[in-house]
């Protein structure tokens, strides 16, 4: 039970802001230093000191607190003694008064205050948000100590108190006052027999228990909270001169046990991590120990159940570094297990770096606990390694290295498959920072090797790289890219189905490396590159074919880009290395704008503006007789180059009449080739005038509603939209290559063999025209986009195009937010 007390200032009572005890405590500084003093943390604040509790505020330009964290569960407040310097305020939020009230140690009637000390409690928890400088806490600044005369209750005012009611510790549960807290019980409700003696050459007690013992200890910095049960135990104490006979009395001074030493059946627990052994050793002040014939039941991330781990020696360091002998680490919980990770010797270090705040550079503190944020950094190596499958070796590394955070070790895949194609398949991806030992892996990095094996085609090897980050070289800006490449040595034939189920390899040694990467810059600059290398025409198809069919073709080269507003720019650099594909290299320079207003917002204008030097080569013709009987250029394919340089403008003006937007347009372009899809230079004139409109509906239904169903209510949403337009172009469309293509290489490679496959045409023709994809992408409306893929497709056309879209939603959320 608590009450709380105040003294009386010679003349004037002292107004005490008590907020609710169920109301957190919120402190808010510009700057901050702390530091320990004994059971209490010591905050000194600069700079806009606010203490918030409920209606009760204070505001200052300096103050001390002393805070007293109360214990997780312990049932009693935490405290904050707030001693305030210059232009304090005070607000207690009482209707029946002033709304602040000031007070200060020399005259509390002082409409000028120079100080103020007062006293906060609460259940609800301590919020500190206070960025640590850098200053020297050793070093106690002269707030401290005039803080520090204030609390003495022989000076002027006497600051209120929390006054407890003594409890007497019960028998045979002694509790250490300051630091640590002990707590010694007999095991299993026994009665004590134990001995106790002074060691004279250190200066201790020591006192031996015999009879089964359980000690809980409080208050560890990295453990926590911790109990242990054992058979025998010895504990070394200061000598505060208590008599030995009263065990309950050897307790109350001094700092606690400083040192255990256990025998028979020990039970080590800290949360839900559990330890079994044998003898065990433990200095609480040294965070010193060491465990023989130990076996740890532990919980891990991403993982649903425990880890085993069985040492000879199991040893603790100091506070960041331990140390284990004779290893063994398994998921199994039968006896013997038929799988295991055995070990000579690892040693763990936990490195603990504070984290920043990236916007004021200062530390970042829990609110919580008012301490600094840490990421930990759990580092491992060991050495002499070996995995057991039913008690046979199957696997052995010398040295291993790795983040214990990483839920794998050495293997991070394993695959094995049969087909027709590859045979039986062998794919074991390993760590590499792992192998070669690596104890400090560089932050945001993963690196792997590829070992693989095909039956039906040979062995390969490869290796990936993956990289992210916040910033290069001090310059702020997120980044992230890999590097990937797999090679083989490929003794078979392809087989791509149909009538290519045995294709002559050209160069047994294959493979492809691809890289990529894209950084935020300053100035809302992006900066991508890529690499895409490739050693022949049907690698991907036959060993990425998802990648081949599904991804974006692998290309080389590089762009800068700038964003602003609804503006952007763009500065692009592209190579061709693989020959087998037709692709354009590239130096350009694009700039797009949309959406920009005109005349107080009648006209919408969009552009898009590029100039450059393309270089378009065509694919190289198959090798492979069974490819020759059926492929056929496409007929934009040529192999031409030169400079082009286009700008496309549209100018828009909505106009809304009731319920139906229309939107009247305009669009013109005017462009030049060096050369056509014949090697001629060409200028294009064009332009596309029409209007489109929309018209929405919908209706709701409330009372549709099914659990079944997931339904809460029904809306039916629906979009009638129709365009009419006219264009004409000064040049056909057919007398340009496509600088731009529209398809991505896989599409490319299938329309090459439309022509036989599919038509029935002799090798070298071209399918009708109205199969012809670039006909396809006008009758689309390509040209009437500012932003068109390609900038060759546009032609003489009239059309009228109609279209719905239709949409079905129901609420989700809690009851009464949906």
């Amino acid at each position: 039970m608590f009450a709380l007390t105040t003294a009386t200032a010679r003349a004037t009572d002292i107004e005490l802001p008590v907020g609710e005890l169920t109301d957190p405590i919120r402190i808010r500084a510009d700057g901050a230093t702390h530091f320990p003093q004994g059971g209490y943390e010591v905050w000194v604040l600069r700079g806009d000191c606010r203490v918030e509790q409920g209606k009760t505020i204070t505001r200052s330009s300096e103050a001390v607190l002393w805070i007293d964290r109360a214990e997780p569960y312990s049932g009693r407040p935490s405290k904050v003694i707030a001693y305030l310097e210059g232009n304090v305020e005070l607000r207690f939020g009482r209707g029946d008064r002033d709304p602040f009230a000031m007070t200060g140690t020399s005259q509390a009637a002082s409409q000028n205050p120079v100080s103020w000390l007062g006293r906060f409690h609460t259940t609800a928890g301590i919020e500190m948000s206070a960025p640590l400088s850098a200053a020297d806490a050793a070093i106690k600044p002269a707030i401290y100590e005039r803080g520090t005369k204030a609390r003495d209750p022989a000076a002027k005012v006497a600051p209120a108190q929390f006054v407890q009611e003594e409890i007497a510790p019960p028998a045979g549960a002694p509790i250490a006052p300051a630091g640590n807290r002990v707590r010694i019980f007999p095991r299993a409700g026994g009665r004590w027999n134990f001995r106790t003696f002074i060691d004279e050459e250190r200066n201790e007690r020591v006192v031996v228990v015999n009879s089964g013992v359980q000690v809980n200890v409080e208050g560890l910095d990295q453990l926590g909270s911790v109990s242990l049960e054992t058979d025998r135990i010895v504990i070394w104490l200061p000598n505060s001169g208590n008599g030995g006979a009263d065990f309950s009395q050897m307790f109350q001074s001094g700092d606690g046990p400083m040192e255990f030493y256990m025998e028979g059946n020990i039970v080590f627990r800290q949360g839900d991590r559990v330890i079994y052994a044998d003898r065990m050793y433990y200095n609480v002040r040294q965070d010193y120990g060491v465990v023989l014939k130990a076996e740890m039941l532990t919980p891990v991330p991403q993982y649903q159940g425990l880890l085993r781990l069985k040492a000879e020696v199991l040893q603790q360091v100091d506070r960041q570094h331990f140390e284990a002998y004779g290893a063994a680490l398994t998921s199994s919980r039968i006896g013997v297990p038929r799988y295991w990770f055995q070990t000579q010797s690892v040693s763990v270090d936990d490195l603990q770096t504070p984290l920043v705040d990236p916007f004021t550079g200062q530390p970042l503190v829990d609110p919580q606990t008012g301490e600094p944020v840490v990421n930990h950094q759990m580092l491992a190596t060991s050495r002499n390694n070996a995995i057991y499958l039913g008690g046979v070796p199957v696997f052995y590394w010398p040295v291993i290295a790795t983040d214990l955070l990483k839920p794998t070790y050495y293997v991070d895949q394993l695959d094995i498959k049969n087909d027709r194609v590859f045979g039986t398949q062998v794919f074991v991806d390993f760590d590499l920072y792992q192998l070669l030992g690596i104890e400090n892996p560089i932050p945001g990095t993963k690196w792997s090797l590829s070992t693989d094996y095909l039956s039906l085609r040979g062995p390969a090897l490869g290796t990936s790289f993956s990289y992210q980050g916040n910033q290069t070289f001090g310059i702020p800006g997120a980044y992230r890219g890999f590097i990937d490449a797999w090679g083989i040595s490929d003794s078979g034939d392809d087989n791509l189905g149909r009538d290519w189920r045995n294709l002559a390899v050209p160069d047994p040694l294959r493979g492809r490396l691809l890289a990529q990467e894209r950084r935020q810059l300053p100035r809302n600059l992006q900066f991508t590159n890529e690499l895409g290398l490739i050693s022949d025409r049907n690698f991907l198809e036959q060993y990425y074919e998802k990648e081949w069919d599904t991804f974006k073709d692998l290309t080389t080269g590089f762009e800068l880009k700038q964003f602003n507003d609804n503006r952007s720019w763009s500065i692009t650099g592209d190579a061709r290395p693989n020959g087998f594909v037709t692709d354009t290299e590239w130096g350009r320079f694009d700039h797009f704008m949309f959406g920009q207003p005109l005349l107080f917002d009648r006209l919408t204008w969009h552009e898009h503006s590029s100039a450059g030097y393309g270089r378009l080569r065509a694919a190289s013709a198959p090798t492979d007789p069974a490819q020759i009987a059926v492929i056929s250029p496409l007929p934009w394919e040529a192999n031409v180059e030169g400079y082009r340089a286009t700008t496309r403008q549209q100018l828009e003006m909505p106009v809304e009449l009731g319920p139906t937007k229309f939107v009247p347009y305009l669009l013109g372009e005017a462009a030049t080739w060096a050369e056509d899809v014949n090697g001629q230079q060409v200028s294009r004139f064009f332009g596309q005038a029409g209007i489109k409109a929309s018209l929405p509906i919908w209706k709701a239904d409330p009372t549709i509603k099914s659990e079944l169903f997931n339904l809460n209510g029904m809306a039916h949403k629906a979009v009638f939209e129709v365009e009419g337009f006219i264009s004409d172009a000064s040049q056909d469309l057919n007398r340009f290559a496509l600088y731009d293509q529209l398809d991505d290489n896989a599409t490319e490679f299938t329309r090459r063999q439309m022509a036989v496959r599919t038509f029935g045409q002799p090798v070298g023709t071209f399918v009708p025209q109205r199969f012809d994809e670039r006909y396809f992408a006008l009758r689309s409306a390509m040209q009437g986009s500012v932003a068109a893929q390609s900038t060759e497709i546009a032609d003489d056309l009239a059309e009228v195009r109609f279209g719905v879209r239709q949409r079905w939603q129901t609420k989700r959320g809690l009851p009464g937010q949906e």
